[in-house]
């Protein structure tokens, strides 16, 4: 179990495996440059990943699970964007994250291109502070529970009730493996913590990138 590896252990993993290549980008005319940073957690029990619930006031993702982040400002790498938007939307400093690397690049239904910041934090606050507005509330999951296979789900979704330009971006980011070949619907993931705690969408493909990389046997 990864709580017996420890937290060092999961982060030596995380560095190789994002050592291995350059992280992909993604470029989309129309799509604005995102951030979101997926936070890992040094808990006594075990590493923990962090995640916030959004509210119903946001304009986009209303009451959906996702990583603290958000739209890029003007002339704003991805690392600061994910940073400023994780103190902003939950309290978490960014004094406190060690970043260990970025996972490719990822278009949003919402016309985002999102880049998936990956960072440790080795002395994380006791609790974590929700902005109001956008977000709901912050909650960890132990990354073990992650790890276990039934845990994750998947479902076949039909990409023709996406917006034309949307499903276009969406396509390029698809692999192959993972369109069904009998109907050409897209495989996608979600991780069932509880009956109201599923990480699915962008999210879910955000994570399940970083786990199969890092801890696929």
């Amino acid at each position: 179990m990864v709580e017996s590896r420890g937290f060092d252990e999961a982060l030596q993993r995380i560095r190789a495996a994002l050592a291995v290549r350059a992280p992909r980008s993604l470029a989309v005319p129309g799509f604005r440059g995102a951030a979101v940073l997926v936070p890992l957690l040094a808990r006594p029990a075990g590493p923990t990943v962090l995640f916030t619930r959004r509210t119903e006031l946001v304009p986009h993702h209303k009451g959906e699970i996702s990583f603290p982040g958000g739209g890029r400002g003007e002339g704003e790498d991805a690392v600061s964007a994910a940073l400023r938007e994780a103190e902003e939307e939950v309290g978490l400093e960014a004094a406190r994250v060690e970043v260990l690397g970025t996972l490719d690049d990822v278009p949003s239904i919402a016309r985002y291109v999102v880049t998936p910041i990956v960072g440790a934090v080795r002395a994380p606050p006791e609790a974590f502070a929700a902005e109001a507005f956008e977000v709901l509330e912050p909650f960890e999951l132990p990354l073990a529970r992650l790890l276990d296979p039934g845990m994750r789900r998947a479902s076949l979704w039909d990409p023709s009730r996406l917006p034309p330009e949307a499903a276009a971006a969406l396509s390029s980011a698809v692999p192959f493996e993972e369109v069904d070949a009998a109907t050409g619907f897209w495989r996608v993931w979600s991780f069932h913590a509880d009956a109201s705690r599923i990480v699915w969408g962008l999210t879910a493909r955000v994570l399940g990138d970083l786990l199969d990389r890092a801890f696929a046997p």
